[in-house]
């Protein structure tokens, strides 16, 4: 058995954002650097960080926000993609109910950080965290930077995996690296 070092932090690897209503650039590329990472690197703890929305959320177009529906409750759109059950080698670094962290559920509150997720019992996201941390996941420019950010500000080791990010905006991904650059984020 290994000792929990650090935590991989998998954010918003959802159906919706690699081939659904909101599918972002590189994802399909991200999804396999962030599995091959995992595998790689059994002595951490996994996570998963999902974008969790009700029907009517801020978020969406039709109740005043920027972005069409995704990632809407008891939809396929919001479910972890399927080769994280099945290409994770161990089982225990493969979506649980008790690695699964949920953000944005409340219908009037935009959430891109996944800092202050919560687990379905109620248990915060950093309630588990280790020090380090190594972060993958979707949209570089949004949840994985403002998730990147709050890391930063609470004190986290933070790195990130530069093959293991999607992008709504190639220029805006960019930008993104730099800023988290620019916060002291190392990238591997």
């Amino acid at each position: 058995m290994y000792e929990e070092t650090r935590t991989h932090i998998v954010v918003d690897m959802l159906n919706d954002f690699i081939s659904g209503s909101m599918a972002c650039q590189n994802a399909e590329n991200a999804m396999t650097h962030s599995i091959n990472y995992i595998n790689m690197h059994p002595g951490d703890k996994v996570v998963y960080v999902c974008d969790t929305h009700p029907e009517n959320h801020c978020s969406f177009t039709g109740f005043g926000g920027q972005w069409p529906p995704h990632c809407v409750i008891n939809t396929s759109g919001q479910e972890i993609h399927l080769s994280y059950y099945t290409r994770v080698n161990d089982p225990n670094m493969r979506p649980h109910l008790m690695r699964i962290f949920r953000k944005g559920t409340s219908p009037k509150k935009e959430e891109y950080s996944g800092f202050n997720a919560l687990r379905s019992d109620g248990k915060p996201l950093t309630d588990i965290l280790t020090k380090q941390v190594i972060v993958s996941g979707i949209a570089t420019e949004y949840c994985v930077l403002e998730t990147v950010k709050d890391l930063v500000e609470a004190e986290y080791d933070v790195q990130v995996l530069m093959e293991g990010l999607g992008y709504v905006n190639q220029k805006d991904h960019r930008a993104a690296i730099e800023n988290m650059k620019s916060l002291g984020v190392k990238f591997v």
